[in-house]
C-alpha cells in the first residue's frame, strides 16, 4: 500500500467521524446504560445465575433428551435467561446499543453509496431496511 497525502487525509476524516460518533446522545447514552448495567449487583447477579444455568445445560446438551433432567435444565436455562432480559437495565442496554447499531449502520450505508449503489453492505441488524446486503437475490438485477 502507497501511503501517500490522500491516505492521512482520509485518516484524519475518520478521527474526526469517530469523535462526532463518541460525542453523539446515542454513544453518550449507549455508554451510561452499559455502565449503569455493570454496576448493578442484581444484574450482576442474574448474570452469574444465568451463566451457570447454561454452563449446567451445555454439560449435557449433546445427550439431548436422554439426559438426566434435561427438561428441567433447559427450562432452568429459559427461565434465567427471561429473568435477565426483563430486567431495567438490561433491556435499556440493549435498547440503546440497537439504536447505536443502526446509527453505524446508516453511515456505512451513506459511505458505501457514495461509491456505488450496487455495493452490498452487512448491516449489523437483520431488521436494517435502508440497504441491506443482497439478502439472496443478487442475481435478480433489474
Amino acid at each position: 500500500m502507497i501511503y501517500d497525502e490522500a491516505f492521512f487525509e482520509i485518516e484524519d476524516q475518520i478521527e474526526a467521524l469517530v469523535k462526532a460518533i463518541k460525542a453523539s446522545e446515542t454513544c453518550k447514552t449507549y455508554q451510561k446504560a452499559k455502565q449503569v448495567m455493570h454496576q448493578d449487583p442484581d444484574v450482576q447477579t442474574l448474570m452469574r445465575s444465568f451463566l451457570e444455568k447454561k454452563l449446567d445445560f451445555e454439560r449435557i446438551e449433546a445427550f439431548g433428551e436422554y439426559a438426566p433432567d434435561f427438561k428441567e435444565k433447559k427450562r432452568a436455562l429459559r427461565t434465567a435467561k427471561r429473568q435477565l432480559d426483563l430486567n431495567e437495565q438490561v433491556s435499556e442496554y440493549r435498547w440503546s446499543e440497537t439504536q447505536l447499531q443502526r446509527l453505524l449502520d446508516e453511515l456505512t450505508v451513506a459511505i458505501s453509496t457514495c461509491f456505488s449503489p450496487s455495493v452490498k453492505v452487512d448491516a449489523g441488524s437483520p431488521f436494517f431496511q435502508s440497504k441491506s446486503s443482497c439478502g439472496g437475490n443478487c442475481h435478480a438485477r433489474g
